[in-house]
């Protein structure tokens, strides 16, 4: 990766950029860990705010974000190429227990989406990739290629919660198997026409199909999230976050769409929701153990502390912040343990 590409990087907008990190109510001496390091924006200021003693881990999936990375000269950060789930394996390696502080800034990056070559924009025209790291994986051409309709319809639906995902997924298995010669019926093989067929498919017998986004949006939102299975990482993640805060730790998260949303939300409010449904008299304490499925069973949790939209300042500076929620929460002892 050379220093151009990570200079022509250099205006993509931060999202909640001292927000985030002033979520994390940072310790000069403490150690932080930015699972999504992108072009470094939150790394950074991040860094401003430790001093000599202090200790950041940034990770990302995508090798061009850690490529980039690499140019940052302080000794006080280490950088390292991995998913989510691979942050167990990263502390482990750096013989690290216990973190202050972890910020996960999700969804696609500005340089992502404005690379063509990467296929996450319908706006250019790109191969059909969509693979957060390029390296390894199926990519999204592949598995359209090889997909049921069923299958198709099932991601578009769950994913993107897509109202003409049968309508969708039955054109592209019926032009992956056309063999003629009408080029309007062909099997996409890029961004382009695959958001044409979408916008063919969703348009057919519908009276009313005009909306502010592109009528492929949540297509390739599915699509994107199912080959990088996204939501499965970022669960799985957040359910392991508890393990590694010290007391009083702080977890930020910015994300971007309802999916997301919803798990960040269920990871700060899991105990609280559940819980809420017990009188005192068949509090599991008094009960002695637990009956209901849905009770925590942790005795350390992460407490919601704070949730911001952005700014009419930020969302007209940087239009990509408009569908933005940033959630700040905290662990703190579950209050079924105490005596």
């Amino acid at each position: 990766m050379n220093s151009s590409f990570c200079e022509s990087s250099s205006t993509h907008k931060t999202v909640f950029l001292k927000e985030a990190v002033d979520g994390l109510n940072i310790s000069p001496a403490g150690i932080y860990v930015d699972a999504t390091f992108g072009r470094g924006g939150h790394s950074k200021e991040i860094l401003s705010r430790l001093n000599s003693e202090g200790r950041l881990i940034a990770m990302d999936r995508d090798p061009s974000a850690v490529d980039c990375g690499r140019e940052l000269s302080d000794k006080r950060i280490s950088l390292y190429h991995s998913k989510f789930s691979g942050l167990p394996n990263v502390l482990k390696n750096l013989k690290v227990n216990k973190i202050h502080g972890i910020l996960f800034d999700l969804g696609v990056s500005s340089p992502q989406l404005d690379n063509p070559d990467r296929g996450f924009s319908l706006q250019n025209e790109g191969p059909l990739d969509m693979r957060m790291d390029f390296s390894k994986g199926l990519t999204a051409h592949d598995w359209l290629q090889e997909a049921s309709s069923t299958e198709i319809r099932n991601v578009l639906s769950k994913f993107g919660e897509e109202p003409f995902s049968e309508r969708i997924a039955n054109e592209i298995v019926s032009r992956r198997n056309y063999k003629g010669t009408d080029l309007s019926k062909k099997f996409p093989t890029n961004t382009r026409e695959l958001a044409k067929l979408v916008q063919k498919a969703s348009a057919r017998g519908s009276k009313s199909v005009t909306t502010r986004t592109h009528p492929a949006t949540r297509t390739f939102q599915a699509i994107r999230i199912f080959v990088n299975n996204e939501l499965d990482e970022l669960k799985k993640t957040l359910d392991r976050v508890p393990e590694f805060l010290f007391e009083k730790g702080r977890l930020s998260v910015i994300s971007f769409h309802s999916l997301e949303h919803r798990i960040v939300k269920f990871a700060m409010n899991d105990s609280k929701e559940a819980n809420k449904h017990y009188s005192m008299k068949e509090h599991p304490r008094r009960l002695g153990f637990f009956r209901e499925k849905h009770v925590s069973r942790k005795e350390y949790e992460i407490k919601e502390v704070k949730k911001l939209k952005p700014s009419t300042k930020e969302t007209s500076i940087n239009p990509r912040s408009r569908s933005a929620l940033l959630r700040v929460g905290e662990l703190v002892r579950n209050k079924i343990f105490e005596s």
